[in-house]
């Protein structure tokens, strides 16, 4: 392992729209990711569906990067300082395993549209975290913009104003939202690596880790798994597997490598109103009218976000390489 840790890369001060545009497109496919998962839950222990979604990434990424010709296009800064590279296997092991068993009970518990739009939550906390420890600036019209998202999220979480009774879903949602809480804070870790290295080798770094980590939890938890597969189990695997975890997430942390973290999570946002659809169409999910309500708060508070611009900072602002690299903490 290399000792020299390498530079900080020039950040872009705000995510243009083609970008902006692609993380809608990533969200909208991850609001049907917990359907997958409560598809093959039916069957198998959550434990094990979150153990097979990373297993799967795991080796279909490790493959790809054995390519050459994919590692120099999409993976060429390879981490080799060695506290860097045990930081995002620690990521992994207890920071992703703990995010997906929190998710994947709670959706059992739960429901599938109700998880997503807890986790469409997830911006406020990659925003603060963002600006706690990486410095990112947070406009006023940011501020708003993410406000104007939470707002549409509680509209269709509680199909109103008001916070309705408590139901039997409530542990669901609190493991749910506490999941939320452990992904910011591993997606905030990411970001300052993602600043020097390739995203998607640090992707593949983390999905190994967080596969041996699940593959443990699911035997001391649920005992060995269940190899009978369905056609629909194979079907809600691919989906979980290749679409949103290889395809999707490899893109996002391509981009996580350049645009700042907290306006990249506005755009998860998106998963809000396609959730509800997807739950309704695909899991037979009721879907209310506030859904309409609160979609319309979501899409004005990513249109102010997309709007929002940085501040300048003395000495270069954003696109400051230098300005970055005395900001930046290194793990």
């Amino acid at each position: 392992m290399k000792t020299r840790v390498p530079p900080v890369r020039e950040q872009y001060g705000s995510a243009g729209t083609g970008m902006f545009l692609t993380l809608i497109f990533l969200n909208i496919l991850w609001a049907g990711a917990n359907p997958a998962a409560k598809v093959m839950m039916e069957h198998h222990r959550p434990e094990w569906v979150a153990g097979f979604r990373f297993i799967g990434t795991a080796l279909i990424l490790g493959l790809l990067l054995s390519l050459p010709a994919f590692r120099r296009v999409f993976a060429p800064r390879i981490p080799t300082y060695l506290p860097h590279v045990l930081t995002m296997a620690a990521v992994g092991f207890f920071g992703v395993s703990s995010a997906y068993i929190c998710y994947f009970w709670g959706t059992q518990l739960s429901t599938a549209t109700e998880a997503t739009l807890l986790v469409s939550s997830s911006p406020i906390f990659y925003a603060l975290l963002a600006r706690l420890a990486l410095r990112e600036p947070f406009p006023p019209q940011k501020t708003l913009g993410i406000l104007l998202g939470l707002a549409g999220v509680w509209v269709i979480v509680n199909k109103g104003l008001l916070l309705r009774e408590f139901t039997g879903a409530t542990l669901g949602n609190l493991l749910v939202l506490a999941g939320v809480l452990i992904e910011s804070v591993n997606v905030v870790v990411g970001k300052s690596l993602a600043m020097r290295y390739s995203g998607v080798s640090l992707l593949w770094i983390e999905s190994t880790t967080a596969a041996i980590s699940l593959t443990l939890i699911g035997f001391l938890v649920a005992g060995a798994p269940n190899l009978s597969w369905t056609a629909s189990d194979f079907w809600a695997w691919g989906y979980l597997t290749l679409i949103c975890t290889v395809f999707a997430f490899s893109v996002w942390f391509y981009l996580m490598e350049r645009a700042p973290v907290g306006g990249m999570g506005v755009s998860v946002f998106a998963q809000t109103p396609a959730a509800g659809f997807i739950g309704y169409f695909l899991l037979k999910e009721s879907l209310h009218w506030t859904i309409w309500t609160g979609a319309a708060l979501i899409l004005l508070g990513m249109l102010l976000t997309l709007r929002a611009k940085a501040p300048a900072v003395a000495g270069g602002g954003l696109s400051s390489p230098e300005s970055l690299r005395s900001e930046t903490p290194s793990p």
